[in-house]
């Protein structure tokens, strides 16, 4: 595993450098004392599967350059650290797996970690065979962003295209409900690791920057799932 650690206190960075290895001793790891440090040498690529980024430093903070970190890349995995807990909010923006405040205790980076665990295991997904009308494609469930049906049609939104396929969305539901996908109506299915942003209040959420409905009757229910998901450890 490629990690990145960013963080202008000398001392901190350490300590989160050690409970990496502690988890992970095989890990390698690249430090930072800056998010313009970092930015300088990747300005184009981000050669890591984990990012662990400070949020309070001076310059460019670790807000800011997790924003631009996700300009160059959608997928890396940042865990913020911070002193202040309410920066956790904001994290949404950057899709932040999760929050580490300082002083890091063993018991929640433990926490964090296991976390980063799972979701580079669930990106290797499963494969499923889809019918689709230009013929059979398998796909990772690790690939699909949301199903959804239209005229009696089930559209699998992908990272790498859209098939279509005659098949009810239960039937496909059935194929997905072990893999972290959750119906938001009567015509639409998501991966809830693909979930950048839920508005409770519209109904909508936010997949890769397509709007997905979801029915006044089951927000609630969507809405304790993506919490469970992503508290998961």
């Amino acid at each position: 595993m490629r990690v990145a650690i960013i963080d202008d206190v000398q001392h901190e960075l350490d300590v989160t450098c050690a409970l990496v290895q502690a988890h992970d001793n095989s890990a390698h790891m690249s430090t930072f004392s800056s998010g313009s440090d970092f930015l300088a040498q990747h300005l184009h690529s981000i050669p890591f599967d984990v990012i662990l980024l400070d949020i309070e430093m001076p310059g460019l903070d670790g807000m800011e350059t997790a924003r631009k970190i996700r300009e160059i890349d959608e997928e890396v995995i940042i865990v913020f650290t911070t002193r202040m807990a309410q920066y956790a909010v904001a994290g949404y923006e950057v899709d932040a797996a999760s929050y580490l405040v300082k002083p890091i205790s063993e018991r929640s980076f433990a926490l964090a970690w296991h976390k980063v665990i799972r979701i580079l295991h669930s990106r290797k997904g499963a494969s499923i065979a889809v019918d689709t009308t230009d013929g059979t494609v398998y796909l990772s469930t690790s690939e699909i962003n949301y199903i959804e049906v239209r005229s009696h049609m089930s559209y699998y939104h992908t990272t790498h295209g859209v098939y279509r396929a005659w098949k009810s969305l239960s039937a496909v539901f059935r194929d997905l409900k072990n893999f972290d996908f959750i119906e938001v109506s009567r015509f639409a299915i998501v991966n809830m690791a693909k979930v950048s942003r839920f508005d409770a209040a519209e109904g909508d959420i936010d997949i890769q920057g397509d709007m997905v409905h979801v029915s006044r009757s089951k927000k609630h229910d969507v809405a304790q799932s993506l919490l469970d998901f992503h508290a998961r450890a």
